[in-house]
């Protein structure tokens, strides 16, 4: 039963995300109080006027409170200054972590300072998940200039055309960037929060960075104070945001307002500045950060009209009164819409200014909810669902991070967890997701089976948001883990019990109008769960999930990945006799008759994925006759995967639609190219990328039962059709190496076509380079530059190139059942059901015609 105690525990004990903070000093200058003074805690003056700073309220409560923090009485500020030294110099790391208790974690702007502050993952110890990065795109700016003015220019380059198409890279680059979570501007400091939404002509931004260079020097750097400039890095941020969006990649940017030093500007510190500029880019999420304060309504009033304007209600915890934050948190109340309300400390440098923060935020909350639920403004429940919202899944769900938060109550426990999971969570995804597409009739619930079919379930709205809700729980046979395509169990099977579909809602994605042309419909991907709620072993996508999280927990790296999608367009049944290719005048990269005439149909396809958020990099005619080529943006990997499946299925409704079809066959026909599905994996930092990729080539004969998981994918394991070629090599950009390297930490995986199951393939790849951390093994393969099929046994026994990769599916299985620690990586008892799919699926094609069993495929994949 709710009580007015139950919300007071869940505010005084919920995990909280801090959606905005900085680095902690390093403990060498943490007591240096000339560079780093004490006050700052509770103050933004410097100099002189932060003297005053002990005759105010904020300082006179923070130096009683923090008598709870340190353990000893604190009187006066002098008590603080000594007891803040002892923890340092006794124990930090300590102090750090009574300071982040229930912190569960941070999102860093960490480019406030270079110098003496700790890096952004050195903080990962302190949370219960890993530290994120915002990226402030006006320190990037000004470090590319130093940049730019320490380097020789080649001749007809200018700065202003190198500092523009660096910025943009920079830009790219952290949206590409798995630990960067969203970008940061404090153009408000600059030149104020009047924007121009619209860009200036070349000319004027030219002069505008001429003007920054000569305020400045190469030592001393420079400061980006012009407005013209200073709108240019917004306009291109907001730019990227948007478009990258589309693709499914959301990076918020976050505006300093409001309350700041003496250096700004407090009349254009107002976000109602900004109002031009949010309607120029209504599908960039902006943050207001600070509260606003003293604009809270202005910005609450911006939350509420605006769909992507969120704001932040940190930063005047502690720095103004006990009364002031009240009246600022029941003013960012009066309007604003609760789910666009995000809590951050603002911390920085000293672990003290995070703890008053947490603690006075959560006392103020405490006390304006419990007010408004006496009142009646809000039953108990209400504000504990907004309480949890502000504290937690507001952020996670802004941006994107997937996090799992345990909140135990006095009498039960509850699980408040991620979008996609259970209960209210769920639901205001759900929610939200139904708010932007009014229209939607149908949910499909996806998943993909151990023969790479993807099958579906598809639910009226109404019926879907009772599982959403957790009122419904969809069971699917056990016997579907056992299941070839043709709906037989094999024997070893069992027709008894089930599993049941937990929709994921970081996956949920608009149906394209060709695919679904009669309703608004969407899909959703899923989890296996057993009966009690567990984790299935060999549930798809959750065994890649647990790679991917076994790899930054344990290792710190974070996993990218991509896909080329190569697919071959036949003609239409009653056209083709066989496997007969749409186009024969064909070539690689070439625009003949007749590939033009399958224009339109590429470029409906990009459309259909544009409007489903899906955004191609590029496409393009493939060497084999009607084989053309999509690719993907890299994403991380199981959202990846999850639009690999959705740009398949697209392709193939595209290409019904014209009486075409669209097959994944790795070699439709015998005299054609291979068609493959490259993956792309990078892995950041690359600094361990030897060992990484030392464990996938010790494990590569096992992980191609997953990447080539049928007969007809070894039809490609030949020399001189870049495929990879018939060896476990690697080579930088070697096109006939089954592993190419592109970049530091960066593959393309050669070895892999469209009939795996793209969730196993790209885990059992993960966990070969998971298992070679765990081994530090060394890379004892050596770069191979050619075809290893074209050189002696001698010659690749000097480059350590001993090893073939299997001719067929039996031998692959063969070596994955050999392989006990990849077994025990993906879980025994799901590789043990999996080969025995494989080997029946296998007995059944071979029992038919290589004719019948090629069209079989043709039709299925």
């Amino acid at each position: 039963m709710d009580s007015l105690d139950s919300l007071r525990h869940l505010i005084a004990n919920h995990p909280l995300i801090d959606n905005h903070a900085h680095n902690l000093l390093s403990r060498d200058v943490a007591t240096d109080y000339d560079s780093y003074p004490l006050e700052s805690i509770t103050s933004e003056a410097h100099g002189r006027a932060l003297e005053n700073a002990r005759f105010t309220l904020p300082l006179l409560r923070a130096t009683n409170q923090l008598a709870e923090l340190y353990g000893s009485p604190c009187a006066e500020w002098s008590d603080v200054l000594a007891a803040h030294s002892r923890w340092v110099e006794q124990d930090y790391e300590g102090l750090i972590k009574r300071s982040l208790e229930g912190t569960h974690a941070l999102l860093l702007d960490d480019l406030l300072s270079d110098d003496d502050v700790e890096s952004y993952d050195w903080h990962d110890s302190f949370t219960a998940s890993a530290t994120k990065r915002i990226v402030r795109i006006e320190a990037v700016a000004a470090s590319l200039l130093v940049e730019l003015m320490s380097t020789d220019r080649q001749e007809g380059q200018t700065v202003w055309g190198l500092f523009r198409q660096q910025f943009l890279d920079k830009l790219e680059h952290a949206m590409d960037d798995p630990a960067v979570v969203g970008f940061k501007s404090v153009v408000c400091y600059r030149t104020g929060l009047d924007v121009d939404p619209h860009t200036p002509d070349e000319d004027l931004l030219t002069a505008s960075l001429h003007r920054t260079l000569d305020l400045g020097t190469r030592k001393s750097g420079y400061r980006i104070e012009e407005k013209p400039l200073n709108d240019w890095l917004v306009q291109q941020t907001l730019k990227l945001i948007t478009w990258r969006k589309r693709a499914g990649i959301v990076k918020p940017l976050q505006f300093h307002t409001g309350l700041g030093d003496n250096d700004i500007s407090l009349l254009r510190a107002n976000p109602a500045y900004l109002q031009p500029l949010i309607v120029q880019y209504p599908d960039a999420d902006i943050v207001l950060l600070h509260s606003a304060y003293p604009y809270t309504r202005e910005a609450g009033y911006l939350a509420s009209v605006y769909p992507n304007v969120y704001l932040d209600l940190g930063e005047v915890f502690p720095m103004v009164s006990r009364q002031a934050q009240e009246k600022i948190l029941q003013e960012s109340l009066e309007i604003t819409p609760t789910n666009r309300l995000l809590w951050s400390t603002d911390g920085h440098f000293h672990p003290e200014t995070f703890w008053l923060a947490n603690k006075q935020f959560r006392q103020a909350l405490e006390k304006v909810f419990i007010d408004y639920v006496q009142h009646g403004d809000y039953t108990v429940s209400q504000a504990k669902a907004a309480a949890a919202d502000i504290l937690f899944n507001n952020s996670n769900r802004l941006y994107k991070l997937q996090l799992t938060a345990q909140y135990n109550a006095e009498s039960t426990e509850q699980s408040l967890a991620v979008v996609g999971q259970k209960g209210a969570v769920a639901s205001d995804a759900l929610d939200a997701f139904l708010q932007a597409n009014p229209k939607m009739e149908y949910i499909w619930m996806q998943w993909v089976d151990y023969t790479a079919t993807v099958r579906v379930r598809m639910f009226p709205l109404q019926e879907f948001i009772r599982i959403a809700r957790n009122q419904r729980r969809i069971g699917i046979a056990m016997a579907a883990l056992s299941m070839l395509q043709n709906d037989v169990v094999i024997p070893e099977g069992s027709t008894t019990g089930q599993f049941y579909m937990q929709p994921d809602f970081s996956s949920l994605h608009l149906n394209g109008s060709m695919v679904t042309p009669a309703a608004l419909s969407a899909t959703v991907m899923t989890f296996w769960k057993t009966e009690d709620g567990q984790s299935l072993e060999g549930c798809p996508r959750g065994t890649l999930q647990n790679i991917v999280e076994k790899l930054h927990k344990q290792h710190n790296i974070n996993i990218l990945c991509g896909f080329e999608v190569e697919v071959v367009f036949l003609k239409s049944e009653k056209e083709r006799t066989t496997c007969d290719p749409a186009t024969t005048i064909h070539s690689w990269s070439q625009m003949t008759t007749q590939t033009r005439r399958m224009v339109p149909i590429l470029e409906e396809i990009t459309q259909t994925l544009v409007s489903m958020g899906i955004k191609l990099q590029q496409f393009h005619a493939e060497s084999s006759a009607g084989q053309f080529e999509f690719v993907l943006p890299p994403l991380a990997p199981l959202a990846a995967v999850d639009t690999l499946i959705a740009t398949r299925q697209v392709i193939s409704a595209v290409a019904d639609r014209h009486g075409l079809r669209a097959t994944l066959h790795p070699r439709p026909y015998p005299d054609g190219a291979g068609t493959a599905s490259h993956t792309h994996i990078s892995i950041n930092p690359p600094t361990k990328e030897d060992i990484f990729l030392a464990g996938m080539l010790d494990h590569f004969r096992s992980i191609v039962a997953f990447t080539l998981s049928q007969d007809a994918s070894y039809e490609r394991v030949r020399s001189g059709i870049w495929a990879g070629s018939e060896w476990v090599a690697w080579g930088f950009q070697n096109r006939e190496a089954p592993i190419r390297k592109i970049n530091p930490g960066h593959w393309e995986i050669k070895s892999m076509d469209g009939l795996a199951n793209p969730y196993f393939a790209v885990a059992a790849l993960l966990a070969g380079g998971y298992l070679g951390l765990e081994a530090n093994a060394p890379l004892t393969v050596k770069e191979c530059g050619v075809d290893a099929s074209t050189l002696s046994e001698s010659q690749r026994s000097e480059l350590g190139i001993t090893t073939q990769i299997p001719k067929s599916l039996d031998e692959s299985l063969i070596a994955l059942e050999n392989d006990k620690a990849l077994q025990n990586l993906l879980g025994p008892g799901f590789v043990r059901n999996y080969t025995l799919v494989k080997r029946a699926e296998s007995a059944s094609l071979s029992a038919m015609s290589e004719a019948e069993r090629r069209l079989w495929v043709v039709e299925r994949y």
